[in-house]
């Protein structure tokens, strides 16, 4: 033995040599293995714990959603509920509304001169309003305003005459203003009265002393 080796007697009676690198250098790699574990586990808990944070927030996300979507069914189908509500509603409404519409011009025609403010008393016209899509199915609007109304069937061909300064509507059909515009055509210029002279001629009224009284107050005649 060499005189610098430095050996220890162990209780058997066995020598035991000083520990030497090998044991320093596998003592080190078991400490750095062991960190190396740990540091291991803590990363593999941090990724749980986001996982199990990110299961957490995808949950709430879901309920989110899932109340959003029921919310969503509910108001389309009461949105659908509403619209047949008013479609039949408009149903009923459109084949009252298509009476009315017929009984306001016979009740003009059947007149022939009729005071305004008696078709206001008989169609109630100015606490009445037609629904929207009657009023988009007859392109235009029912207004309270008999003048308006009988203005707008006028302008879709339903209704044809003259209306006076006094509140007066005088119905004509076409055949009777088409009769007229030939009698003025034929004549050429021709005075209001001496066409309200003639107005028996070609008009057929109830009342044809009222009729030439009515006729001779218009100050102008346009014929449609």
């Amino acid at each position: 033995m060499k005189a610098f080796d430095v050996v220890f007697q162990s209780t058997d009676g066995t020598d035991d040599e000083t520990p030497g690198d090998g044991y320093y250098a596998a003592k080190a790699s078991k400490k750095r293995e062991k960190k190396q574990q740990e540091r291991e586990a803590q990363r593999q808990s941090a990724r749980e714990s986001r996982r199990t944070k990110q299961d957490h927030y995808d949950e709430i996300r879901r309920k989110k959603d899932e109340k959003h979507e029921a919310r969503e069914w509910m108001l389309e189908e009461e949105a659908k509920a509403r619209k047949a509500e008013e479609e039949a509603a408009a149903a009923l409404s459109l084949t009252s509304g298509k009476g009315l519409l017929f009984d306001f011009m016979e009740y003009i025609k059947n007149h022939k001169c009729i005071p305004l403010e008696d078709i206001d008393a008989e169609f109630k016209l100015r606490t009445q309003v037609a629904p929207i899509f009657l009023l988009m199915q007859y392109g235009f609007w029912l207004m309270r305003d008999c003048i308006n109304r009988i203005t707008s069937l006028e302008n879709m061909g339903r209704l044809s005459g003259v209306m006076d300064d006094r509140g007066k509507y005088i119905y004509i059909s076409l055949e009777e203003m088409k009769a007229v515009a030939d009698y003025i055509k034929h004549e050429g210029r021709v005075s209001i009265s001496h066409l309200a002279s003639k107005s028996n001629q070609f008009l057929d009224l109830e009342s044809k002393a009222q009729l030439v009284e009515d006729i001779s107050s218009i100050t102008e005649i346009t014929v449609a």
